[in-house]
């Protein structure tokens, strides 16, 4: 229809597609933009690697599997967690608390899912290793199999509302109340 269009249109096209080619190899590669973002727009993601061990009643977490601890109704459990902050993150709030299968954030940073919530902390948590002592009786008219041990944090720098599992407390069987 348009003599000398056609040429015009495939020089766009493999352009474009070369482009799309290297930009999916540069990705794919780790190329990836100056620690600095341009004025009004988003930034990578930076990994948030806060970590969390266990001790509950003398027993540390097995190295390299999820952290299970078998649990007695009515049992008083003595725990010890340590917070391990990266270098690029401040903890504004922590909390520690029990949970059935659910948690989350709420409004705020608060979190949701907690119950009973073991203990809040307000002051900051510069980066490096921090351990908290927590202490919990089991209840002895718990319905589930097992409970959860679980954290929730907040930081402004970056801006970040992280809550999730530490260890699953399994009811020991036929000790149910």
């Amino acid at each position: 229809m348009w003599p000398g269009r056609t040429g015009d249109v495939c020089l766009v096209l493999r352009t474009g597609l070369v482009a799309a080619l290297v930009a999916g190899v540069l990705a794919a590669g780790g190329c990836s933009p100056s620690p600095r973002c341009p004025a009004n727009a988003p930034c990578p993601a930076i990994p948030l690697r806060v970590t969390f061990t266990s001790v509950i009643n003398g027993k540390p977490a097995a190295a390299g599997h999820g952290s299970s601890y078998r649990v007695r109704p009515g049992e008083q459990l003595v725990m010890r967690v340590v917070v391990t902050v990266p270098d690029h993150v401040k903890i504004t709030a922590l909390w520690f608390g029990i949970s059935t299968g659910t948690w989350g954030s709420g409004r705020g940073g608060n979190p949701i899912g907690m119950n009973p919530i073991l203990a809040h902390y307000r002051q900051p948590l510069p980066p490096g290793s921090h351990t908290f002592g927590l202490r919990w009786r089991v209840s002895r008219h718990r319905s589930a199999d097992s409970l959860i041990l679980i954290y929730s944090w907040t930081s402004h720098q970056p801006p970040a509302s992280v809550s999730g599992p530490i260890a699953t407390l399994t009811l020991a069987p036929n000790t149910r109340a």
